[in-house]
């Protein structure tokens, strides 16, 4: 049975627009969440699908699975298109808590199983006492960028180049990485690199654009180096504070998926959770 999670609401049409059941949302007058199964899940296994961004998604996703497990849900299985705090995997300084590996540990007391798609650092699925599944939307975001006819894929710093190169063999597009270094948990330095791109159209895609600093830092370097155009893509538009008109400046075009429902999204996932459901 299909959950349909309030946080991805179109995701979960595209996913069975006449199957599982919704769920009921409400605010109290201090903020508080209210959740509520619309439909009986005793003895069914249960596939909640639930982003958690913003903050409000990620409290629901919570009380939604206790809801499941004490309507009883015979299995359930958390599909979170995108994971929050995932970035922050590790104490940078003494004293911090390590907020991915907590929601990870909240997860696992309620599911059975855990999916979700490109999430920052593999490493977060150890932190999960469930067995955890990471899809990656590169393949459908190098796909809808083909329509730019593309002569160089670019990943965004070298850990993530193997899964650039491996995906781009089967586009035929050649592919290349930036050199980018992680400062803290909220900087990150992008260095120049030279590389040919004299004439060429260019397309940078990364995991996550929240700010959009690091990309724009990028595209003018590339144009700079002689580049015709450039593209931006990910997989979790967060755009924060106003940044997709930044970057609509600084980009022939800006794209994402719907694993954050939040204005454009112009690939979906959806067929990378098919399969599962």
């Amino acid at each position: 049975m299909l959950i349909k999670g309030p946080g991805s609401p179109g995701l979960c049409e595209k996913l069975g627009e006449d199957s599982g059941i919704g769920v009921t949302t409400e605010r109290f007058p201090d903020g508080e969440i209210y959740v509520r199964l619309n439909g009986d899940v005793s003895g069914e296994d249960c596939v909640l699908v639930q982003t958690t961004h913003p903050n409000d998604h990620l409290l629901e996703l919570m009380f939604i699975l206790d809801a499941l497990r004490d309507n009883g849900a015979r299995t359930v299985t958390a599909v979170v298109p995108y994971f929050g705090y995932s970035r922050q995997d590790k104490a940078f300084k003494e004293g911090e808590g390590v907020s991915s590996r907590a929601i990870a540990r909240m997860i696992s007391s309620y599911a059975d199983r855990f999916l979700t798609i490109d999430i920052h650092g593999e490493r977060i699925l150890d932190f999960f006492d469930i067995p955890s599944t990471n899809l990656t939307a590169l393949d459908l975001l190098m796909e809808y960028s083909m329509g730019f006819e593309p002569d160089l894929f670019l990943a965004p710093d070298e850990g993530a180049k193997e899964r650039v190169n491996s995906c781009s063999r089967g586009f035929g597009v050649p592919w290349d990485h930036l050199e980018k270094t992680r400062i803290d948990g909220s900087t990150v330095e992008i260095k120049p690199k030279e590389m040919d791109v004299q004439g060429m159209t260019v397309v940078i895609l990364d995991d996550i654009i929240s700010t959009g600093g690091t990309m724009i830092e990028a595209s003018k370097q590339l144009y700079d180096m002689g580049a015709e155009e450039v593209h931006a893509g990910c997989t979790h538009g967060l755009f924060t504070g106003g940044s997709w008109k930044r970057l609509e400046k600084h980009f022939d075009s800006v794209f994402c998926t719907d694993t954050i429902e939040k204005g454009r999204c112009e690939v979906s996932v959806a067929p990378l959770l098919e399969e599962l459901l």
